[in-house]
């Protein structure tokens, strides 16, 4: 499936959990896309090249909430002073202060950029600098878990239907 497939099939998919049962929240929402200047921002912002697939359903959509539990994907429009994208960067830096990504075998000085964090900042995805040499882009950890992505693409496939990709637990 392409980006506006996967988009849409998880739309879909959430909008039908969310009417079978009252109490999901947030409900799903799609953003306007963001321009060609709000990604080149954020790609500069990243201090990284934005994956490919990332960039593709941002520019499709600056955002997702709901994409998985509380978990809402990061737009363009949340990188201002408060709210989701600061909460992703302090989780960032507990994460690096306590060695957590050398554990899991990416470099000590590896550049992680947060695309994702729940409303207790307990898990968040990150995208990974394309120069750790590794071959996923994303990571997804929290609350005891550890998995990564080599595309956007392969993390909205995962959270459709985890039968659909395989994620590693660590790169060493």
């Amino acid at each position: 499936m392409d980006i506006p497939e996967l988009i849409g099939e998880l739309v879909r998919e959430r909008l039908a959990e969310y009417f079978e049962d009252v109490d999901l929240w947030p409900i799903p929402r799609i953003y306007p896309p963001a321009d060609e200047k709000q990604l080149e921002l954020l790609e500069r912002q990243s201090g990284q090249r934005l994956e490919e697939t990332y960039g593709a359903f941002l520019a499709l959509t600056d955002g997702l909430d709901g994409f998985y539990l509380t978990m809402p994907i990061l737009g363009c429009k949340d990188w201002g002073s408060n709210g989701p994208a600061q909460r992703a960067l302090r989780f960032r830096d507990m994460l690096m202060e306590s060695g957590t990504p050398e554990d899991v075998g990416l470099p000590r000085d590896v550049e992680l950029f947060p695309i994702s964090v729940n409303e207790d900042a307990s898990q968040a995805i990150f995208m990974i600098g394309s120069d750790a040499g590794i071959p996923e882009r994303f990571w997804w950890v929290g609350e005891g878990d550890s998995q990564f992505f080599g595309t956007f693409a392969d993390l909205l496939a995962y959270a459709l239907d985890s039968s659909l990709y395989s994620p590693r637990e660590n790169v060493g």
